[in-house]
């Protein structure tokens, strides 16, 4: 294979798997799947990467990453300790260049799923906000087409914006962040508390189908947080659109609930929330398209 023909790769790093794909046509035509090491050391972390993208190839054309954290010129960084296992401020894109011959393009996971999510099925959506609910709370903004990443590779991270300061203590180091009461982690947490009992996420949702005051008020509390985090997104950014993903977000239940926490905000803040359509591939997609796009600083 010469130089001219070798393909698009994409990575999506994730806090215990890192996939790899590869990319023709805007679509997945290979696809392998490794865990994430965790040693705590940067240099494992990109090893693992150029290993598993040489599956696919060994000189890359373009190598687009979406990882969880944050990323800021060039360096990876995990807000909450222990969610990716990376030394702070870790020069991924240097790592990445040096091991597999290409400038590689690393980007939030969230952030790129975002793009994704704002060009399906040939529409463009202005001004959308992405939000995954799952372990943790991510989401990725696309403002008039463009989307926001920022200097520091903050923006997006609406997981953990305050609703409660004397709330819950988050892995970020401040108190009653959205993801200490809306996320899996924080919904099985809070039950466990209440019944006395180690209870997941999925047990949590199925305790209150079956009608558990305690289980049901703790759905209840995450949807008001989340509402209120969402309402903040459109009072501080206009949002058209509300897309939701992740393992707790796509819960038609829990969907249908927050539809109904939102109706009772003034109309102002009410968006359409849709389930996200990008699926699990979302951040080796819109990672995939960012590479032909100049992103905004």
């Amino acid at each position: 294979m010469t130089a001219t023909t070798e393909p698009t790769v994409a990575v999506n790093i994730g806090g215990s798997k890192i996939a790899v794909a590869r990319i023709e046509g805007g679509g997945i035509t290979e696809r392998h799947q490794t865990a994430t090491p965790r040693t705590g050391h940067g240099h494992d972390l990109a090893d693992a990467v150029a290993t598993i993208v040489r599956k696919i190839s060994a000189n890359p054309a373009r190598l687009g990453v979406a990882t969880t954290g944050i990323v800021a010129e060039g360096c990876l960084t995990a807000l909450v300790p222990g969610t990716l296992p990376v030394e702070n401020n870790y020069p991924i894109v240097a790592s990445l260049r040096r091991r597999l011959g290409v400038e590689p393009l690393v980007v939030n996971d969230a952030q790129a799923a975002a793009f994704h999510e704002s060009r399906q099925a040939g529409e463009i959506v202005r001004r959308l906000a992405f939000i995954t609910v799952s372990t943790g709370i991510a989401a990725g903004i696309v403002i008039d087409g463009k989307l926001q990443i920022g200097r520091h590779g903050l923006a997006g991270h609406a997981g953990h914006m305050t609703v409660d300061g004397s709330g819950p203590l988050c892995g970020c180091g401040r108190r009653g962040c959205v993801e200490t009461l809306a996320s899996g982690t924080a919904i099985a947490r809070r039950a466990s508390d209440v019944i006395g009992k180690e209870m997941s996420a999925p047990a949590v949702f199925a305790a209150a189908h079956q009608g558990d005051e305690h289980c049901v008020r703790v759905i209840e509390d995450a949807v008001q947080a989340l509402a209120a985090m969402i309402a903040d997104l459109v009072a501080s950014l206009d949002l058209d659109l509300i897309r939701l993903g992740g393992g707790i977000g796509i819960v038609p239940s829990f969907l249908h609930r927050l539809r109904a926490t939102m109706e009772d905000l003034p109309a102002i803040y009410r968006r359409p929330i849709e389930p996200a359509r990008g699926g699990a591939e979302a951040g080796l997609l819109g990672v995939a398209a960012l590479l032909d796009v100049k992103l905004p600083q």
